[in-house]
């Protein structure tokens, strides 16, 4: 998932070129084309192949590694596990939350300019206004760490909870028996940035 991620990323930036390269030979090529190409680097030394694209995509790139991104038509949206930052019926952040909360700092810093909106998320388990309470504390706690971060605290930080209403997964299976899995990713902190 993320490799195809950074592939899209990479194709998508390529194909935004309005520049074609011309067909070897074809008489619709520029005289420019004509000149030979630039000498390679010196050893050691590595050239950018796409403008400082190269740079850009490094940081992306280690962010990428310890988190679940996917682009949309909202943004960039990084899917935080609630298992993983908080206690089960619990609003506070976990010790272990710091590696995804971190790497999603990295994420935010390097995202275009615009408001980050935090929206926590429930599984269907449990009473529906409790599971809104508890989607609202929990983006809201996220959304405190992120404000304290060198980075990121300029940003401006919107937090709202879905509760069960929003889900990714089925919290049943198609027999109407539970399922622990799709409940569990729906369990979640979702971070949208600006695209």
């Amino acid at each position: 998932m993320r490799v195809t991620l950074l592939a899209v990323l990479v194709l998508t930036s390529a194909a935004c070129s309005d520049e074609r390269a011309p067909e070897p030979g074809s008489s619709d090529a520029p005289p420019s084309a004509a000149r030979t190409s630039p000498p390679p680097p010196p050893p050691g030394e590595q050239r950018p192949k796409s403008g400082g694209l190269v740079g850009q995509v490094s940081p992306l790139n280690s962010a990428l590694s310890d988190l679940n991104v996917r682009v949309t038509d909202m943004g960039t949206i990084i899917d935080l596990p609630t298992d993983a930052l908080f206690a089960f019926d619990s609003a506070e952040l976990n010790p272990d939350a710091t590696k995804q909360l971190e790497a999603s700092a990295r994420m935010i810093r390097s995202a275009p300019a615009g408001p980050i909106k935090v929206i926590g998320h429930t599984d269907s388990k449990g009473d529906d206004a409790y599971n809104q309470k508890l989607s609202e504390d929990r983006a809201q706690a996220v959304a405190a760490w992120l404000m304290k971060q060198v980075g990121v605290r300029k940003r401006a930080i919107e937090t709202s909870g879905e509760g069960e209403k929003a889900p990714i997964a089925p919290n049943e299976t198609l027999s109407g028996q539970d399922d622990p899995a799709g409940r569990a990713r729906n369990r979640r902190v979702e971070l949208v940035l600006p695209r």
